[in-house]
């Protein structure tokens, strides 16, 4: 990398150049010693007017922000210079691409409360970040340090563009910023990013470009399911497309987010957490403290973490007090009854029943739009297989017959499965009965029946062409048969299409708390109950009905065996600890 100024150059008086550390959205970055031997880091940035108001910033003091010291201008008046601490160790973003799967639980928790912990002071003092990523997040010498606060309305307010002005990287900004009007919620949907990537080493939302990614930012739900279930109610709220709907401070999205434990984290020194965390139903740590420094106003009997706002008075904190954590807090379950004790399913049912109707509704966008893809394979295989069998080589189709014929059954096979999939997503965190389900079943099915004979008369269909009337059964009415040239009876239709719907447990097979992704017994059965009710055509509707089926599973998301086995830890946890 190719910088403006090499080792021994003195720019800006009073400072040495000593090596260039890298190149950002808003300038270069050197390693610099003064005179008198401070190690600094100095940015160099176009030249900033800004105003006593933005430069308040430089006063700012955390453990977890990085320390700027002063503001200053070459002679020229050309180039500023942003002096500030210098941070020797790695950046997130250095360690993220060593750590490509991402980071265990213990370090990404550690690496947020840090981080968490820096943007919170940010937003005390009535400064929101505007461009959180790992490239601005730093570790030295244990400790975690957020950069680049600030310095992108100084230099927006220089250039005269202000709120308004693009910021921010796309990969982790906001819905809202490109309207222009934002407030710290934009730093809880960065934290929100961070946590995701932290944890599974990608970012929710990524393409090819970068129109791509902010229309997803705009459009898409995340995809939790690579994340750890005791982190995605915290990442889902602070990734909400509404701003209104997100946390409404940092400390509200920490008090969701489990507690590290410091000693699996070994070079990780304990983040500084803000006085209205431990107010939030966090205890403090479990360690020996030494006297904290409290404000008079607060009563001598509530002990307080060290904060740089509180007036010095001396008081003695406890030796120790319970820490609290996501790992250790009681898991309140759904009613089970008679003392059962939950199985992961009760639990999974739980995290279901949590989901909002934006979330449910983009789901089930998903899974229709699979479920298109899934019947365009399934008919063409169907269709192929199904023409060439002996029985039916005798009445060869035209190729409008075909046509026609094909339409049919991706539309057949295709409503069938969004019925399903509609039904299923609105019951999936439902204990209803199976009685009542099957009733509502019954009356889909019905309809979907009625459709399906609606859609092939207008095709003008011949259903014998297709069908054979030794599948028939004995029990089926004889003014139910229909002769060559002849439509299936309405009344046939409509029940014998009711019946297979409610006798199959078509809901069970869209559920996320099934066991596997696809059960191919299901569907033979499922082909077996079409064959002998029987529904018209025969035999081609026992192979319709097993295909929906599989492309109702293909379509269907459900729980991994990871999540699965998370589950089974809370629902034991629970019943040997509750």
């Amino acid at each position: 990398m190719k910088f403006t100024y090499i080792t021994g150059e003195t720019p800006l008086d009073g400072y040495t150049i000593k090596r260039g550390l890298g190149r950002g959205g808003f300038g270069e970055v050197y390693f610099a010693v003064s005179d008198v031997g401070k190690e600094v880091a100095l940015k160099k940035v176009d030249f900033m007017d800004a105003d006593r108001g933005d430069n308040l910033v430089l006063n700012i003091r955390h453990p977890h922000l990085v320390q700027l010291f002063d503001i200053k201008h070459d002679d020229q008046q050309s180039e500023s210079w942003i002096i500030m601490e210098y941070m020797s160790g790695k950046s997130l973003r250095d360690v993220l691409t060593q750590q490509p799967e991402g980071l265990t639980r213990d370090e990404a928790s550690a690496w947020f409360f840090a981080i968490a912990s820096g943007v919170h002071r940010l937003h005390l003092n009535g400064f929101v970040h505007r461009d959180l990523k790992p490239g601005n997040i730093f570790q030295s010498e244990g400790d975690v340090k957020v950069g680049d606060y600030g310095l992108s309305k100084l230099i927006s307010h220089s250039q005269r563009n202000n709120h308004t002005r693009a910021i921010g990287t796309c990969r982790y900004m906001a819905p809202e910023i490109g309207k222009g009007n934002y407030g710290n919620q934009i730093d809880i949907y960065a934290l929100g990013i961070m946590l995701f990537e932290l944890l599974t080493g990608d970012i929710p939302f990524d393409g090819e470009c970068d129109a791509e990614i902010l229309t997803k930012h705009l459009t898409e739900a995340p995809d939790l399911t690579k994340v750890p279930l005791e982190y995605q109610s915290a990442i889902r709220k602070a990734l909400e497309k509404d701003a209104g709907k997100r946390y409404q401070n940092v400390v509200d999205m920490m008090l969701d987010v489990p507690e590290p434990n410091y000693e699996l984290v070994p070079g990780f020194n304990r983040a500084q957490l803000p006085k209205e965390y431990y107010k939030g139903n966090r205890s403090t740590p479990t360690t020996s403290l030494p006297p904290v420094l409290v404000s008079p106003s607060q009563p001598e009997s509530k002990p307080r973490v060290p904060t740089l706002e509180a007036v010095p008075v001396i008081e003695s904190s406890p030796a120790s007090l319970p820490e609290t954590s996501l790992r250790n807090r009681k898991y309140e379950p759904p009613t089970v009854g008679h003392g059962k004790p939950p199985t992961w399913i009760d639990v999974a049912k739980g995290e279901l029943a949590k989901k909002d109707k934006s979330q449910r509704l983009s789901e089930l966008t998903s899974s229709m739009i699979r479920a298109v893809v899934g019947t365009g394979a399934a008919t063409t295989l169907l269709f192929a297989i199904f023409i060439q069998t002996p029985e039916f080589r005798h009445k060869p189709l035209s190729s409008l017959e075909s046509t026609q014929w094909f339409i049919w059954l991706m539309s057949v096979t295709l409503l069938s499965s969004w019925a399903v999939l509609i039904l299923g997503k609105f019951w999936e965190s439902s204990d209803t009965e199976d009685g009542p389900k099957r009733v509502v079943m019954f009356a889909v099915g019905a309809g979907l029946g009625t459709l399906h004979l609606t859609i092939g008369n207008f095709l003008q269909l011949d259903f014998h062409d297709l069908h054979s009337g030794i599948s028939y059964w004995p029990w089926v009415m004889e003014h139910w048969k229909f002769a060559a040239g002849e439509s299936p009876a309405l009344a046939h239709y409509a029940v014998f299409t009711g019946l297979l719907f409610a006798l199959c447990r078509w809901w069970s097979h869209v559920t996320p708390v099934r066991t596997s992704q696809y059960d191919l017994m299901g569907a033979f059965l499922f082909a077996l109950v079409a064959w002998f009710l029987p529904v018209a055509p025969q035999p081609l509707m026992p192979g319709v009905t097993a295909l929906t089926l599989i492309v109702i599973q293909f379509s269907a998301p459900n729980f991994t065996a990871q999540q699965r086995k998370e589950f089974e830890a809370i629902a034991t946890g629970w019943w040997q600890n509750g």
